[in-house]
């Protein structure tokens, strides 16, 4: 299921919506949680964005199982002990997200800005193991090329 789509294998093809979309929806997340006055219905399309990038992000960690499976299971481990974690931190600013909208439908009172400095560390970390997974999968694809090329 997860393996290949018209002959060209799906990791390839949603890896880049994950390496694109999770990192700016950290930074829409967390200038949203920054702005209390933010009209209801921005809050649940972050949410809602945030939700698909989720679902985006384990797409691309089960179809890399899948890609490494069919080269043989020995290709890119650095990348994919990295990227194993990713749905993790993409699912926990989905979290954040929905955290920090229900305790502004609910007019909940809580410790000024503690839900958005929460939600800021959470995409500052969901940020770094998005370049470190990235980085990573680009040197096991490129680096020998790359080498083999003069550069």
């Amino acid at each position: 299921m997860f393996d290949t789509v018209l002959g060209l294998p799906v990791h390839v093809l949603v890896v880049h919506g994950v390496v694109v979309l999770l990192p700016v929806m950290t930074v829409v997340t967390t200038v949203w949680a920054f702005l209390p006055r933010s009209p209801r219905l921005v809050g649940w399309g972050v949410v809602a964005a945030n939700a698909a990038v989720s679902v985006l992000t384990f797409l691309a960690k089960e179809s890399g199982e899948a890609l490494q499976e069919r080269l043989g299971g020995t290709v890119a481990r650095e990348h994919a002990e990295i990227a194993d974690v990713l749905p993790f931190f993409a699912f926990a600013l989905l979290f954040a997200s929905v955290l920090v909208q229900a305790l502004r439908d609910r007019d909940v009172w809580v410790p000024d800005r503690l839900p958005a400095m929460l939600t800021a560390l959470v995409a500052l970390v969901a940020l770094v193991w998005t370049v470190r997974a990235g980085h990573s999968g680009s040197q096991a694809v490129w680096s020998g090329i790359v080498r083999q090329t003069g550069g």
